[in-house]
């Protein structure tokens, strides 16, 4: 009787591994669902449920952030090799070896700058912690510092929402606002991000295509990343289209083979080559990433012309910007703004601001109040 209750013990351990590995893959592929009566809310109102329930369950954030970053470091080396052995050896032979060689090169180029610019945008941290360490934090009712800790900003209160004003001798006499969440004080035009669970300094957006927040620290790295997308996808796949055009169209009998799972299919059955498959996901993928570079870069040069995020412009905060559209870059890139394209200058050039003042930037409340009781009006 022992033996058998030791056997099915050892079964149950041996099991385990299994099943959390099912258990993880359910979770990676099953979204959350909604009821019966929920599904009878129009779709806007769906959606935003959809997304609440989504930021309350951290492995969705997790598991989309996995999937683009392995879906990314599929299509980046090898589209690399595609454009290097095949299509520009296709398309710019005749031209000379020169011009192979340095179309090459700069098919390398755009390589090398995008992946540098994608491993910032996710290494590079954007969020505001609460350390007794940090000599700009602003402390809670019930934190005490050390006795060795000397703030260096001065402390009020304004009797208003639990704002903390900063430094009203200052210029730029921002509020600083007390976050529920991280139950600190944060920064000016800083927000909390419900998918990243913390603070984020000077939040623009929680992108999935990267798996995390877009903020003060990384939003320059994310602005030249949406470049090179855009030259990647759009540009890199019209030379995809037109190699497959003329290489491989010929020798398919259905324009259904474009189609990925039966392009899969017809792979495995030795219709089509690993190549020909390769391509034709290619050309998919490359569409798809322009299509997004060109949203987000022409977003994001929208909103730092402006002086704001995506955040402040969306919801329409009241922040307004008296700075000149280069002085707005520099905030973003640092001096010698254009630079950043050719290679990330985060060494040599700093940025101009430090998440926490803001020159030249001010936040009509009254403006938004306006805005709210016409809002009220109308409902």
């Amino acid at each position: 009787m022992g033996t058998m209750v030791q056997r099915r013990s050892t079964m149950a351990n041996d099991n385990g591994p299994e099943l959390k590995t099912y258990n993880y893959l359910k979770s990676f592929f099953e979204g959350p669902k909604l009821s019966e009566e929920d599904m009878k809310l129009p779709m806007w109102q769906r959606f935003k449920l959809l997304q609440d329930m989504r930021a309350k369950d951290p492995a969705g954030a997790r598991n989309s952030a996995i999937f683009f970053r392995c879906l990314l470091l599929f299509q980046a080396p090898t589209q690399l090799y595609v454009f290097i052995a095949h299509i520009v050896p296709f398309f710019f032979g005749d031209y000379g070896p020169w011009v192979e060689y340095y179309m090459k090169v700069f098919v390398a180029f755009v390589f090398f700058n995008g992946m540098a610019n994608w491993l910032c945008v996710i290494l590079y941290d954007p969020g505001y912690y609460k350390t007794k360490d940090n000599p700009n934090l602003q402390l809670g009712n019930f934190d005490q510092p050390p006795d060795q800790f000397v703030p260096l900003i001065e402390q009020s209160s304004n009797g208003m929402n639990g704002h903390c004003v900063y430094d009203l001798t200052a210029k730029e006499g921002l509020p600083w606002e007390f976050c529920n969440e991280c139950e600190m004080y944060i920064p000016p035009r800083s927000k909390h991000c419900k998918h990243c669970k913390k603070c984020i300094l000077k939040r623009d957006h929680h992108c999935f295509m990267v798996g995390n927040c877009i903020g003060f620290k990384n939003q320059r790295y994310f602005f030249v990343l949406a470049f090179y997308a855009l030259i990647t996808g759009l540009v890199g796949g019209y030379f995809t289209y037109k190699y497959i055009q003329i290489e491989v169209w010929p020798h398919m009998y259905s324009w259904t083979y474009l189609i990925p799972p039966v392009t899969v299919v017809q792979t495995l059955f030795g219709q089509l080559t690993i190549f020909e498959c390769l391509l034709v996901f290619h050309v998919i993928l490359e569409f798809l990433f322009g299509t997004f570079g060109f949203i987000y870069f022409t977003s994001q040069l929208t909103v730092v012309a402006l002086g704001k995020t995506l955040y402040e412009l969306s919801r329409q905060t009241g922040v307004k910007s008296s700075n000149s559209i280069n002085r707005n870059f520099r905030s973003v890139f640092g001096d010698f703004w254009l630079l950043n394209f050719i290679f990330p200058m985060t060494l040599i050039f700093r940025q101009r601001d430090d998440g926490i003042h803001w020159e030249g930037i001010k936040i009509d409340y009254n403006g938004n109040e306006k805005k709210n009781e016409d809002a009220n009006n109308v409902i």
